[in-house]
């Protein structure tokens, strides 16, 4: 590709019947100037092409990280809602253990206070039957003297 330093440099042999060298240079120096200029823009496309690709990848990285990031959050979402899923099945199977022992706890001081309660009651029952029995001698008892002590008493007339 020529540069503009080319085209300013270019020396043309002369002829006997050659063109006007005036117009030739006047010609090539427009040339040069046109020249220059798109080269010099077309430098500066080149750059901001480049540059702007340069963007395009590094955005095209970060949308790549982003896309990680969002894949890898959407992972520990995903692990933390089933290790709170499974946590939560552990507590509520460990409350209902617990609940099944206090149940089960529970019946058996039932069970106990029921025994006691029965116990008790037949503790009460042979209480009053000796009672019963106690007193029914001592009345017997009673009676006995009270006959005896009629029969032994002097009579004050005697």
């Amino acid at each position: 590709m020529l540069t503009p330093l080319d085209i300013q440099n270019k020396e043309f042999r002369r002829r006997l019947r050659g063109y006007c060298e005036n117009e030739v240079d006047e010609f090539l120096d427009q040339v040069l100037e046109s020249y220059e200029t798109l080269y010099r823009q077309n430098a500066n496309l080149k750059d901001e092409v480049f540059r702007l690709n340069e963007e395009v990848n590094r955005y095209r990285k970060l949308e790549e990280t982003l896309q990680d990031t969002l894949v890898l959050a959407q992972k520990a979402a995903d692990e933390t809602r089933a290790n709170a899923q499974k946590e939560a099945d552990l507590i509520r199977a460990q409350a209902k253990a617990d609940a099944e022992g206090l149940e089960q706890k529970a019946q058996r001081r039932l069970a106990e206070l029921t025994m006691e309660l029965a116990d008790l009651q037949g503790k009460v029952e042979e209480y009053k039957a000796r009672t019963r029995a106690l007193f029914k001698g001592a009345m017997a008892l009673l009676e006995t003297k009270d006959l005896n002590t009629k029969e032994v008493t002097p009579n004050a007339d005697e």
